[in-house]
């Protein structure tokens, strides 16, 4: 087997036991909820096979809603970003042919940020939208989005940092 599939397949399972384990029950604030599990879709490479990926983001969400016992909004909400994410990647980094091959091999930090945010917003922004499903939540709904993106875009850049310099070794 190819050592980035192997490395593919642990990261995966150490992300989705990391988000439902310890970032499930951490609430900053007492209902800010960090959801780290996306940092696989955004270390995923970028010219790596679409159509697995998108198969691997409806497995992670299901895989979180599984074992978080939600009912199906992070697999909605990873399954959006499978297919939204080409776009994202266009918008983010610019269509040329100097686009980067993964999300750390890019030295463009604006344009790494930019990507990372909006792909998180996103999520966080379908995820509350389906949880609280209800016009009479939208200040709940824009309330949590803006909180939740933030922790979770700030504990993902820091374990990005940290997943690239692993990488390195």
């Amino acid at each position: 087997m190819n050592s980035n599939i192997i490395t593919l397949i642990i990261s995966f399972f150490i992300i989705v036991l990391a988000q439902v384990f310890l970032f499930n029950n951490m609430f900053i604030f007492g209902f800010i909820n960090p959801m780290i599990y996306l940092l696989f879709l955004v270390v995923y490479r970028f010219d790596d096979n679409q159509t697995l990926f998108i198969l691997l983001s409806f497995i992670l969400g299901f895989c979180i809603d599984f074992l978080s016992q939600s009912g199906g909004a992070h697999t909605i909400a990873s399954l959006t970003i499978g297919f939204v994410r080409p776009l994202l990647i266009k918008y983010s980094f610019g269509v040329t042919s100097e686009a980067p091959s993964t999300f750390q091999n890019d030295l463009r930090r604006r344009n790494k940020y930019l990507f990372l945010a909006l792909l998180i917003l996103i999520h966080h922004l379908l995820y509350f939208i389906i949880v609280y499903f209800n016009w009479n939540a939208a200040y709940l709904i824009l309330k949590n989005t803006i909180l939740t993106s933030l922790f979770s875009l700030i504990l993902i850049a820091l374990i990005s940092r940290f997943y690239k310099k692993l990488n390195e070794t």
